[in-house]
């Protein structure tokens, strides 16, 4: 049922979240809203499974920037995963932000899937081991730098780039790093 899922994105962008029911989301979908209620008993349902699309578009994005940055230092690998946390999480910003407010727990499987890449990737002595608690850090500063990120940039005035964004980001972290 991804019609159902890639459908939502398309109702708030039309209509506003307001009007983000299971009638419009099927009617947008091309389907009757019986086999929307067959796959997905409520909107909670599709709000829990969009969350779960997220955090598996995360996943995927961390494991390519685990495998492009791996061998980097530490603060080279942390501007790569700032880079493709940004990208996963500014697209369709609006959707983001509903779904995040409907699931109450939709940080956990994020928090989840940065834990893995950086179990995988500091370990390894290529990755700046010196500073011993890093590792740590870049899982408590990045999540939540990002999803405020996510939240602050459409709405900013003056309009804040996503490059600028991102820039801020990573000397943000960088500095975190840095500090004993």
């Amino acid at each position: 049922m991804e019609a159902v899922l890639d459908a939502v994105p398309r109702v708030l962008k039309r209509h506003g979240a307001g009007a983000v029911t299971t009638n419009r989301i099927a009617e947008v979908a091309g389907v009757s809203i019986g086999s929307l209620y067959q796959y997905f008993p409520d909107k909670q349902t599709i709000f829990n499974a969009l969350h779960e699309r997220h955090v598996e578009d995360v996943k995927h994005r961390m494991e390519r920037a685990v495998e492009q940055c791996a061998s980097s230092t530490l603060d080279e690998f942390a501007a790569c995963l700032v880079e493709g946390l940004v990208d996963a999480h500014i697209v369709e910003p609006e959707l983001h932000e509903m779904v995040s407010a409907a699931v109450p727990a939709s940080s956990l499987g994020f928090k989840e899937a940065l834990q893995m890449a950086f179990e995988r990737v500091i370990p390894s002595p290529e990755v700046g081991t010196s500073r011993p608690h890093a590792g740590d850090r870049m899982l408590f500063v990045m999540p939540h730098l990002v999803e405020s990120l996510v939240h602050a940039v459409p709405q900013a005035r003056p309009p804040f780039t996503v490059a600028r964004a991102k820039g801020e980001v990573i000397r943000t972290v960088l500095h975190f790093l840095d500090r004993p």
